[in-house]
Order: structure tokens, then sequence, then C-alpha cells
């Protein structure tokens, strides 16, 4: 199991680049959840065989601090791996808001707050966000996250990242 310490500059810009993601998701009223009283983790949801299908490499997961409690509530969910001697990853992060009028006021407030690409999956609405290089998507309440590809924005891959979001829509 690899630490922190153990990571690439790449994957550790990544890893930033995903707490920023789950940071704006929060800053914008959503919550983890719902502050359900019930267990999640994204990993049970975004599997590492679909991680797998969406970057072609096999995948690892992030690694755990055994000393850290795990939380009742886990909301990301990122597999890692190595294409061409590159790391790649491929991330989802769920939020849910109390209703759905609170999740299209932050989901709108999040499209128009970074330059984006409006798109429609399922007949959602979800937006590609090459600054973040992450496809967002609303379904309901539930607002998926989802960024496949290299550490960079610039790096991350639209059309996996749609499949991947059509995926993780039919879920839901």
């Amino acid at each position: 199991m690899r630490t922190l310490m153990n990571l690439t500059k790449e994957e550790r810009d990544m890893r930033t680049i995903l707490m920023a993601m789950a940071a704006a998701l929060a800053a914008g009223g959503m919550t983890a959840s719902a502050l359900a009283q019930d267990a999640f983790d994204a990993c049970e949801i975004f599997t590492q065989a679909e991680a797998e299908k969406a970057l072609g490499v096999s995948v690892t997961p992030e690694p755990v601090n055994p000393k850290v409690k795990r939380p009742k509530v886990i909301p990301t969910c990122t597999w890692w791996g190595s294409k061409d001697g590159k790391p790649v990853s491929a991330s989802t992060t769920f939020r849910t808001a109390r209703t759905d009028a609170d999740a299209q006021r932050a989901f709108g407030e999040e499209k128009f707050r970074f330059q984006s690409k409006p798109m429609l999956i399922d007949g959602a609405p979800a937006f590609w966000s090459a600054k973040q290089g992450a496809l967002h998507l609303l379904k309901g309440r539930t607002w998926i996250a989802v960024a496949v590809g290299g550490a960079k924005p610039a790096d991350r891959d639209i059309e996996a990242s749609r499949k991947l979001a059509e995926a993780m829509a039919k879920k839901l």
C-alpha cells in the first residue's frame, strides 16, 4: 500500500485537484449523502471494473491510511493506474442536496463559475469543465463529478468521462 509520500508529483497534483473539486461541490450547498444516516461508499457504486473499462488499463484503489478511522460517508472514489509510464486515474464524486431545487441551484452556480460546455446525458443536465477536467452531471438531487485521464485537467478525456457518467447515472 502506498502512502502520500510515495506518490508521484502527478498523483499528488491529481489528488489536490480532486480535493478542490470536492470542496467546490461542498461550497455549492451540496452535502455528502444529504446528511443521511446510512453509510455510503462511492467505491461501491463506481467499481474497479468500470474504472478499468474507462481508462483501458488495470487500476488499484486509492491507498487507505490504516491509522485514520474510516468515515461513515465516503463521497469520492478514485482508481489509479499507469498508461505509457504516466499516472492516470478515474474518479467520481457524489453529492446529494436536500431538495431538487437546492441541487439545481448549486449545479447552475457551478456551471457558470467555470467556463463549461453544456451537455445532456440520459436526459439529465450535464457540463464539461475544461478548467477542472471534469464532467458534472445532475440527476434529481444527486450531482456527480467524473474525471478520467491524466493528472492535469488538459490530459483528461471528455468522451471517457461522458461514458462513465452515463454508467453512473443509470445506477441512480
